[in-house]
C-alpha cells in the first residue's frame, strides 16, 4: 500500500483538483470524476498485486536457498554470527592479553557493526528459537506479537 499511498494516490488528487478548475458541465465533470476514481481503484488493486509479486519472488527465493544442498549457504549467518564472535575476542580477548608487547591495536569497531552484528544475532537466534519450538511433538504454535504471524505445528509424536 505504501506505492499506493505515497506516488500514485497523490498524483490522482492532483488531477481531481486540476478537473475542479475546467468549466465543464455538471456531467462531463462527473464523468471524469469517475474516471479518476476507477483509475484510483485499479491503481490501487496494481499495487496491491505488485506486493503479492514481491512476496511471492521472496518466498521463491526462501525456497530455492532451502533446497539447495551447498553447506556453506545453510551456514551463511553463522559464518557471519562466528565472524563478529572471532572480531570481538580478538579485540578484547586476544590483543589485550597476549598482544600487548607487540604493540597491536584492536580494530575499531565502529556503531554500524555493533547494530549490524547485533541485529543479525538477535534475528538468527529468534529464527532457530521459532524453528525449535515448531518442530517440538504435540501441537505446538507461537503467535506473533502486532498481528505478524504465527508458527505452528500439529505434529502428533
Amino acid at each position: 500500500m505504501a506505492l499506493f499511498d505515497q506516488l500514485i494516490q497523490p498524483a490522482l488528487d492532483s488531477v481531481t483538483k486540476l478537473i475542479d478548475q475546467f468549466h465543464l458541465s455538471p456531467e462531463e465533470k462527473a464523468q471524469a470524476q469517475q474516471a479518476i476514481a476507477d483509475a484510483a481503484q485499479k491503481a490501487q488493486a496494481d499495487a496491491e498485486n505488485y506486493n503479492v509479486q514481491l512476496n511471492s519472488i521472496a518466498g521463491q527465493n526462501i525456497r530455492a536457498e532451502e533446497t539447495n544442498n551447498d553447506k556453506y549457504t545453510e551456514r551463511a549467518r553463522p559464518t557471519v554470527i562466528w565472524m563478529g564472535c572471532g572480531l570481538i575476542a580478538w579485540n578484547y580477548g586476544i590483543v589485550p592479553v597476549f598482544c600487548s608487547h607487540w604493540h597491536l591495536n584492536p580494530v575499531t569497531l565502529p556503531d554500524a557493526f555493533w547494530w549490524t552484528w547485533g541485529t543479525v544475532v538477535t534475528g538468527y537466534v529468534f529464527s532457530r528459537g521459532m524453528e525449535k519450538v515448531a518442530q517440538m511433538p504435540g501441537d505446538s504454535q507461537i503467535t506473533l506479537p502486532l498481528g505478524l504471524g504465527k508458527v505452528s505445528n500439529t505434529n502428533k509424536g
